[in-house]
């Protein structure tokens, strides 16, 4: 019996430990509190969709291609390989920023690089948003005093068995019961057949819709 007890107090001890290590994990009313909280700042807010620049991948590439080193079949061979990585990347981000624009409805949406959102979270608004064609546009930026969230692709990983569309506050990650990722194929979006990824991001929008009027319509019995 004595020896229960203490592996009993040892998983408790273990329990508060690894709790008070995981900030992040929120308590079943409190993470209920907080994704209620935050459907109603996303639906006063903004969402940016962050598309990815392959950057490191890209600069590798070029960096090989321009090797002095190289035979002229060995730099047109690093060359295509670069070419076709860069219009890969930029089929998927025209494709993804064509569905948001003709199925997304919840909020106002915008739109930039992956690698602006280190100056985003340091509070810039513009300068750094992309006009429906790709390019910069210095004239776009987000109005003052909004919650910003951000959505953008990620390939299936530990935590997700599928690649998704998965959102997130602008410091901070959300979570169930908050309606935030979508599954999302990679060879849905593509120039054959984006009627599947326009499904996805359909299907987003209704999920973030239903969970609003929900919690509007639970707040108002209260």
């Amino acid at each position: 019996m004595k020896n229960v007890v203490i592996v009993l107090v040892g998983i408790l001890c273990w329990n508060t430990t690894s709790w008070a290590q995981r900030e992040d994990i929120l308590l079943p009313q409190e993470r209920k509190a907080y994704a209620e909280k935050s459907i109603v700042d996303l639906k006063n807010g903004v969402l940016v969709v962050r598309l990815k620049t392959n950057h490191r991948k890209i600069t590798t590439l070029q960096e090989t291609a321009n090797n002095s080193k190289l035979k002229p079949k060995q730099r047109a061979r690093h060359q295509k390989l670069l070419d076709g990585t860069i219009a890969n990347r930029d089929q998927m981000n025209q494709s993804i920023i064509n569905m948001f624009l003709d199925s997304f409805r919840f909020c106002p949406i915008y739109v930039m690089y992956d690698t602006s959102s280190k100056t985003l979270m340091k509070g810039t608004k513009s300068g750094i948003f992309l006009n429906k064609n790709l390019e910069l546009d210095p004239s776009i930026t987000l109005p003052t005093g909004k919650s910003v969230f951000m959505v953008n692709y990620m390939k299936k990983s530990a935590n997700f068995p599928f690649d998704v569309l998965i959102m997130r506050r602008l410091k901070k990650r959300l979570e169930e019961p908050f309606p935030y990722f979508i599954p999302l194929r990679a060879s849905w979006v593509n120039e054959l057949n984006t009627p599947g990824a326009a499904k996805a991001v359909v299907k987003l929008d209704r999920k973030l819709h239903r969970y609003y009027k929900n919690v509007i319509n639970k707040k108002e019995n209260e």
